[in-house]
């Protein structure tokens, strides 16, 4: 399964570099580069490829960060803060990476919802700039506003559910 993500995150990532590469030369001279609330561009500048690609960049180190979390997460139980820490603390090994990968399943996760949210904004910038449109896409503006909403509801899960898992781990015999 972290096989099947790991990949899914690379062709993502691999997705967005290579399709604003390709979309570059097809820009105009300017492009949005800030959008209000209600998705309408409210600040615009050159399209130069230094511009152009800070989204793509800008993914690529919260990936970067969010897959150190998750590495660090795996090579270092004891660092981790979990709900109930104190049953956490008391659990074998074993049972503390049963945990650790779940935190990491999550993480993962996260980083690829990151990747389609980078990637949507992308996308959008583009229709917009090469449209003449001045506010994103239904689907970018959903996405844009959604995605956020949507990990905060998962880490709240994920926090909800923590202990429960941790308590019916210390729980079995």
């Amino acid at each position: 399964m972290r096989r099947l993500v790991h990949g899914l995150n690379a062709g993502l990532a691999l997705l967005l570099i290579g399709g604003s590469l390709w979309a570059f030369p097809r820009l105009p001279v300017r492009i949005p580069r800030h959008f209000g609330l209600g998705g309408t561009a409210d600040a615009y500048w050159d399209a130069t490829l230094l511009h152009w690609m800070l989204v793509p960049a800008i993914a690529l180190v919260v990936v970067g960060i969010v897959y150190g979390a998750a590495w660090w997460t795996g090579h270092a139980p004891g660092s981790v803060n979990v709900p109930n820490q104190q049953q956490y603390d008391a659990l074998a090994p074993a049972e503390k990476r049963v945990i650790l990968r779940d935190v990491q399943v999550f993480l993962y996760g996260t980083a690829t919802a990151m990747l389609v949210l980078f990637s949507v904004i992308q996308a959008s910038t583009y229709h917009m700039a090469t449209t003449g449109a001045d506010t994103l896409p239904t689907a970018g503006w959903v996405v844009s506003v959604g995605m956020p909403v949507g990990l905060l509801a998962a880490a709240l899960g994920l926090a909800w559910w923590l202990p429960r898992r941790v308590r019916g781990l210390a729980d079995d015999p």
